[in-house]
């Protein structure tokens, strides 16, 4: 008999709804980028002289309030030790936030109202991403978070193609429409979503008495999962692990595992390739449109077409993360740089308004929404890495704080991609545009060479050689 209750806290449904969540995010995102500059001049919101301004701070208002909430957001969960409280608050602001948009026709509440969905991204980001990691299992973490970071992705990408078809043939409403449906599916999900440990979450001081002789569950990657088995069994009094945690957790302690987390190269080298892959696609999304209606006098429609060429192929995230759980983080991190990196630079090929320079960009785009995938998925996995090891060491959950240096790594990278690499355009052309993305993407695969999986000197196990798997200790 159909078990609902059980099915809600299932591994499926919660990673699910994780990633339509992520899908959501990105799509909010970007779907509004097309429009306002028309909606603000339609209806008289702005000046025409202050059109491109405005355009622009309702852009960083999202990145902005992001960048800013995950650390506070992060604070609240290591603090109280409870995800509830912030994952409904993230429901209400996101819903918020689509109701301003829709109800009226101001410029401050648009602002406000891309305010309010940055916070709510950075919920996600911090609450979603720590309640998918304790979901999966160790062998799964690449391939599950490959699929959450690819759905934000595809989400981004797609989005600004449907809000401008939506937004031509029917006007703002029928955006806010999209948006509020995609928007309930989102909620629906998340109010039936039951996590498997969230009980143990809000009262780890019960669960740590009636359980005295249970272990903390740990999800690490391939990589990291014999250090944190060793440690474990050298130390019977870390049955106060991941879940098990004292009430009361002083702050000093606190401090020093958020300053474990931001000494350590891994997490760094990690945050800095997630920067360069948002980097890269907030760039894209930011000169294409005005690159290709310049020089191939494509409409707003034929280039958001375009936009397919990248986000079809992202849809193989999870490949990428199953590459990664099986040959390691690094192997897989540094091949994404290496393949990405010519394939942004040869996009400087398509120069011409010409049959030849036209198909030359949706190959060289769509290789690099092939390639791109392979370094997003395995970093991903390395912060979950990080988190676990460092949860270890100091007795505390880290999962909040690490991802929230991660979203805040992103939401600086969709604020400074386009604003730099907009600025390169303008002054250097397409040419030194593409070089600069190909150099932006190659710098990433430096510090993966050292840091990626574990320090260089210790590399990293597969899955099959790992010493619990039977195989040979590196």
């Amino acid at each position: 008999m159909f078990n609902f209750t059980k099915f809600r806290s299932s591994k499926t449904f919660v990673l699910t709804t994780i990633c339509v969540a992520m899908f959501t995010d990105g799509f909010v995102f970007g779907i509004v980028v097309p429009v306002f500059p028309y909606i603000l001049q339609s209806k008289a919101l702005v000046s025409d002289d202050k059109l491109q301004i405005s355009t622009s701070a309702l852009t960083a208002a999202f990145a902005i309030s992001d960048f800013l909430a995950a650390p506070f957001c992060a604070w609240y969960v290591d603090h109280f030790r409870n995800r509830h409280v912030p994952w409904y608050v993230g429901l209400l602001l996101a819903i918020a936030g689509t109701m301003l948009f829709g109800i009226t026709d101001n410029f401050w509440t648009f602002f406000v109202s891309r305010l309010l969905q940055g916070v709510s991204s950075a919920i996600l980001y911090t609450v979603g991403l720590a309640v998918l990691v304790e979901n999966t299992n160790k062998d799964e973490v690449g391939r599950y978070m490959g699929t959450a970071m690819s759905c934000n992705n595809f989400g981004i990408i797609l989005s600004p193609l449907l809000g401008g078809i939506f937004y031509e043939k029917a006007g703002k409403y029928a955006v806010f429409v999209l948006m509020v449906g995609l928007t309930g599916i989102d909620i629906t999900l998340r109010l039936m979503m039951k996590e498997q440990n969230s009980r143990l979450e809000t009262n780890p001081y019960h669960s740590r008495i009636s359980n005295p002789n249970e272990r903390p569950r740990l999800t690490p990657t391939n990589s990291s999962s014999h250090l944190i088995t060793t440690t474990l069994s050298s130390s019977t009094k870390l049955s106060t692990g991941k879940h098990h945690t004292s009430p009361q957790i002083p702050g000093q302690a606190r401090l020093a595992g958020i300053y474990k987390l931001i000494r350590s190269p891994r997490l760094l080298t990690a945050l800095y390739g997630c920067f360069v892959n948002e980097c890269i696609v907030a760039s894209l999304c930011a000169v294409l449109p005005l690159f290709v209606h310049q020089t191939f006098h494509w409409t707003s429609l034929q280039a958001g077409c375009l936009f397919l060429a990248i986000a079809i192929p992202g849809l193989a995230g999870p490949l990428a993360g199953l590459f990664a759980d099986k040959f390691g983080a690094r192997r897989v991190a540094i091949s994404g740089f290496l393949l990405t990196t010519p394939s942004l630079t040869s996009l400087l090929l398509a120069k011409t308004d010409s049959t030849r320079d036209k198909i030359l960009l949706c190959v060289f785009l769509s290789l690099t929404g092939s390639t791109i995938i392979f370094f997003l998925s395995p970093l991903g996995a390395d912060v979950s890495a990080v988190a676990d090891e460092i949860s270890v060491e100091s007795g505390m959950d880290m999962y909040a704080s690490a991802f929230s240096l991660m979203n805040s790594a992103l939401a600086a990278a969709s604020i400074i991609g386009p604003l730099v690499v907009g600025w390169i355009q303008e002054e250097l052309g397409w040419t030194g545009t593409c070089i600069a993305l190909g150099a932006i993407c190659f710098s990433g695969a430096i510090p993966c060479v050292f840091f990626t999986g574990g320090n260089i000197s210790k590399a990293p196990l597969s899955q099959e050689e790992h010493p619990e798997n039977g195989g040979n200790e590196a």
